[in-house]
């Protein structure tokens, strides 16, 4: 048994583990939808707003074991080093001190922070296209959803 799951981590590369945080991913999401969306019920029992993110995440858990599993058989590419990963890591960083301060400061200075970081990080260097382009499209989102779809953003 040992020597399978050896055999099995020597072959384990890149899109296995993308496929694995996928299915992590998305089957804690659909343990923490029934508590993270609030939906009000006015005594109907059909679909309610969670019926389309559960059946989304249900789909994404299948597909990432089921092409896990295909991948088992097969050669990955390898992960890389820890350093190839640092701006990855920097932006997923950066998503999460949005989110967790997008309550207090809001959905418009948040997303243009998250959208004008990654485009630098990811090497934008055209000032027009990292700071214009994000702000541009975070003001229009914000506004298009309170103005035009009345939907309240933090």
């Amino acid at each position: 048994m040992s020597l399978y799951i050896s055999k099995l981590l020597a072959k384990s590369g890149l899109q296995s583990l993308i496929c694995l945080m996928l299915a992590v991913f998305a089957g804690l999401g659909l343990c923490l939808l029934d508590s993270q969306v609030q939906v009000f019920s006015f005594g109907d029992s059909s679909f309610d707003a969670r019926f389309f993110p559960r059946i989304v995440l249900v789909l994404i858990v299948v597909l990432a074991l089921l092409s896990g599993m295909a991948r088992a058989k097969k050669m990955d590419e390898p992960i890389g080093s820890f350093v190839g990963w640092a701006r990855v890591f920097l932006v997923v960083g950066v998503i999460s001190l949005a989110l967790w301060f997008m309550p207090s400061v809001g959905f418009l200075l948040s997303s243009f922070v998250v959208a004008s970081v990654t485009a630098f990080i990811l090497g934008e260097r055209d000032i027009r296209l990292y700071v214009g382009l994000p702000l541009l499209i975070a003001a229009i989102v914000t506004f298009g959803a309170q103005y035009g779809l009345t939907i309240p953003l933090p």
